[in-house]
């Protein structure tokens, strides 16, 4: 038996990892696949990367072309390394030519297509092109021997039957909460205001800018780490000298835990015009869990439905006067008591989840 698990962005990220996790508990072969896009030349054992420069933030027929690329990679590097008996092919732009390839050429060959996001959802203003990654993802998913999706709430964005239940491998953080502190200094605030923390992609469609602009007269403290978007990292700068913003840049998954522990809520929010996001699942609904903080998060959302009803946290519109109006209303004893209820749900429901999905839904596909 030997893996090989493809994805052509995040290559280190923690879903990536928890798959790495498991291979080497279990002790089984494998190569984790990643398209090295700044050609940076990295190297680690147990990683191939395709060396491509796609540059950063290309859209349009440039960033089809480049996809192109990466997916004819895939076919030629399945066809070049025969001994791989399992495919994890993580989004549509992996699974579909590695379809192809097990149609074409190898019907014995284990494909697991795992849907981090839906990508024909990113189309819904080009019917033309919606309707070429729909064409994809059926075929991909034909071929598939397994669908993992990220939460069971994402079967409705499927546009063709399931024959199958898929499996669900939520964002779920895989870390030992005593390894965290949620005293460190570096994260204190001394003026008693609420402190707000959000720790991951610096993006354009996570209510982020006017998170920021919002520090500027609001009475709350905010701690952000991350990295990304000129434009967010340009707002930021605007603010690093105000003494209740500290910027922390790229973090590691358990610093960045750290510093979201000393905070009294977790920031999550979404914009509704990617429809993905009406459906995200994100890590830090679960990492709130893990810290037994508060979220909040945007309305109209499965992640406000999972909020309300289990009183884990706060929904609101995408707009300004209401984020406004939720900073000036946080009670400390209300985000404690929605803290603990977070905490609860962790503990009952998910603190055992990635060991239980690995040992018994994930070892009996692979092969």
């Amino acid at each position: 038996m030997h893996i090989a698990l493809f994805r052509s962005n995040n290559i280190f990220d923690s879903r990536v990892n928890k798959y790495v996790n498991y291979y080497r508990r279990a002790g089984l072969s494998y190569t984790i696949v990643g398209w090295d896009r700044a050609n940076e030349g990295v190297e680690r054992e147990h990683y191939d990367f395709y060396r491509y420069a796609a540059g950063v933030a290309v859209g349009g027929f440039q960033a089809i072309k480049n996809h192109c690329h990466w997916m004819s990679f895939i076919y030629r590097y399945l066809k070049s390394h025969r001994e791989i008996t399992t495919v994890h092919a993580c989004d549509l732009n992996s699974a579909f030519p590695a379809a192809c390839f097990k149609k074409l050429v190898n019907p014995d060959l284990t494909l697991i297509f795992d849907a981090c996001d839906w990508y024909s959802a990113h189309f819904a203003g080009n019917k033309w092109l919606r309707f070429l990654f729909e064409k994809m993802e059926k075929f991909a998913y034909k071929w598939s021997d397994e669908l993992i999706i990220c939460e069971p709430e994402r079967k409705a964005q499927v546009t063709f039957p399931l024959l199958k239940e898929p499996l669900v491998m939520p964002n779920i953080p895989e870390i030992d909460e005593s390894e965290l502190s949620g005293n460190d200094e570096r994260y204190a605030f001394s003026n008693g205001w609420p402190v707000l923390a959000y720790f991951g992609g610096l993006v354009d469609d996570r209510f982020l800018a006017e998170l920021i602009e919002c520090a500027k007269t609001e009475p709350f403290n905010l701690l952000i780490g991350g990295y990304g978007s000129a434009h967010i990292l340009g707002k930021l700068k605007e603010i690093e000298a105000l003494p209740n913003v500290r910027f922390f840049g790229r973090m590691s998954m358990k610093d960045g835990l750290e510093m979201s522990k000393c905070a009294d809520a977790i920031y999550a929010m979404y914009c509704k015009t990617n429809s993905n996001h009406i459906y995200a699942a994100p890590n830090k609904y679960y990492e709130a869990m893990l810290l037994g903080k508060p979220l909040i998060t945007t309305k109209g959302t499965i992640l406000e439905d999972k909020v309300v009803r289990n009183d884990t946290g706060y929904a609101i519109e995408e707009s300004v006067d209401e984020l406004k109006a939720l900073i000036r209303s946080l009670d400390r004893e209300d985000m404690q008591k929605k803290g603990d209820h977070a905490y609860r749900l962790w503990e009952d429901r998910y603190k055992d989840y990635i060991h239980s999905f690995f040992d018994h839904e994930y070892s009996r596909v692979i092969k």
